[in-house]
């Protein structure tokens, strides 16, 4: 065991309860379930669900060339992954308060807070994708990370399907008024994701080689660009990513277009995250194991199957008796892959770098997925009755590439290259 990886049992702990505390409270903030509802819920048009999808890409990628060149100089990692979580969540709680005191009234104010919540709160998440794989990776050694990140997301998917029992009570008909109901929801959101910084606070995390210097963010990206030209890994990684996550820019209007479809239901947006998650949890005991006993690519592949498998069904469901249940059944792949892709893609990019590499790398792979933002202003924009099954039927096409794209990964398992 190496100096780094000391307090290891207590630190398993602090992480799991981090990844759990935050599922549960994401899982009240979800941005392909409850944000696209809640702007629904506030009469506001389908644009407005594209430009929140757009700036959830944007700040959850943008900011992590910044992450990664002050990680490379700084000996610890817990600092920033602590002070952006607190700043990101915080707004969740005024967006609650606001909720409450003002939808009714000024909905068009509640919008503009929600737009304001959603871009600090992914801000912080694009400094934490970098800052959390990097401590991971810092106080866990690399032959528990496949099992803990399994384990983890098995616990906390459970959690949040849960919350979305819960979720399915808040905003049932008779049990909350509007905007009461999803007030609520916001508060919830806000106590999980505070229990997160709370075992963020308590990992135990010793100085690293690095020394404290400028931030030189230009530097870092020439590094990126280094690193891209050096390795044909990860320009085919960075690839299958771009090309999932344009799809994925879909899932944001699958709520809206099943709200369409099926009659109304206080039930159906509980019943949906509940789908969801239960994905996530075979997300975790499949990718889990595959990481660990076969490798990441294996886990990569996995992945993108299940968003062709969730794509397929929206596209055909209008077309087929019980669109309902093919819509149940939908978010369930849709569940196995948001609740493993970025798990899986961390993974695989740690088996291909270096400690020294893996903050630019992790870069690299978020900010050159960051124009993918585009396709949810056109989805956005385009987005009808008429012309949603077309819409998803494009998503399936780049998914369906994607696959084949990643049958030409590199395969690696615990940082070694395969025979």
């Amino acid at each position: 065991m190496t100096e780094h990886h000391t307090h290891v049992r207590h630190n398993l702990v602090c992480l799991t309860g981090d990844f759990v505390a935050f599922s549960i409270g994401f899982a009240f903030f979800d941005p392909l379930v409850i944000v696209p509802a809640f702007v629904r819920a506030l009469n506001g048009p389908e644009l407005v669900i594209g430009a929140l999808a757009a700036v959830r890409v944007i700040m959850i990628t943008v900011p992590q060339v910044w992450a990664a060149s002050v990680l490379s100089t700084s000996p610890r990692k817990k600092p920033l992954l602590a002070w952006s979580s607190l700043g990101g969540r915080l707004p969740v709680l005024l967006l609650a308060l606001a909720t409450l005191w003002a939808a009714s009234q000024h909905p068009a104010l509640v919008l503009l807070l929600l737009g304001l919540a959603v871009l600090l709160f992914y801000t912080s998440e694009g400094l934490n994708s970098i800052s959390w794989p990097d401590i991971v990776g810092k106080v866990l050694p690399p032959t528990i990370r496949g099992r803990f990140l399994g384990m983890g997301q098995l616990l906390s998917s459970g959690g949040a399907a849960l919350a979305g029992y819960a979720m399915r009570h808040i905003l049932s008909v008779d049990t909350f008024a509007f905007p009461s109901n999803w007030a609520l929801v916001f508060a919830c959101a806000f106590v999980g994701l505070m229990g997160s910084v709370g075992f963020i606070l308590a990992i135990r995390e010793k100085p690293g080689p690095g020394q404290e210097g400028p931030i030189d963010v230009r530097k870092h990206i020439g590094l990126l660009a280094r690193y891209l030209r050096e390795d044909l890994r990860l320009r085919r990684l960075v690839t299958v990513q771009v090309l999932l996550y344009t799809a994925s820019a879909t899932f944001s209007f699958f709520v809206v277009r099943a709200q369409d479809l099926i009659p109304s239901s206080g039930t159906l947006l509980g019943n949906l995250v509940i789908v969801q998650n239960l994905g996530g949890m075979v997300a975790a005991l499949a990718c889990g194991y595959l990481i660990d006993r076969v490798g990441s690519w294996a886990a990569v592949r996995l992945g993108a199957l299940a968003e062709c498998v969730a794509l397929a069904l929206v596209t055909v469901a209008p077309f087929l008796p019980h669109a309902e249940i093919l819509y149940l059944v939908a978010f369930f792949p849709l569940g196995l892959f948001t609740g493993s892709s970025w798990w899986v893609f961390t993974s695989y990019l740690m088996d291909i770098a270096d400690e020294e590499r893996r903050p630019g790398y992790l870069a690299a792979s978020g900010v050159l997925t960051s124009p993918v933002f585009v396709a949810s202003l056109i989805i956005g924009a385009v987005f009808h009755p008429a012309t949603a099954e077309l819409v998803f039927g494009v998503g399936l096409a780049c998914a369906l590439v994607a696959f084949a794209l990643s049958l030409r990964l590199a395969r690696m398992r615990a940082g070694r290259p395969l025979a």
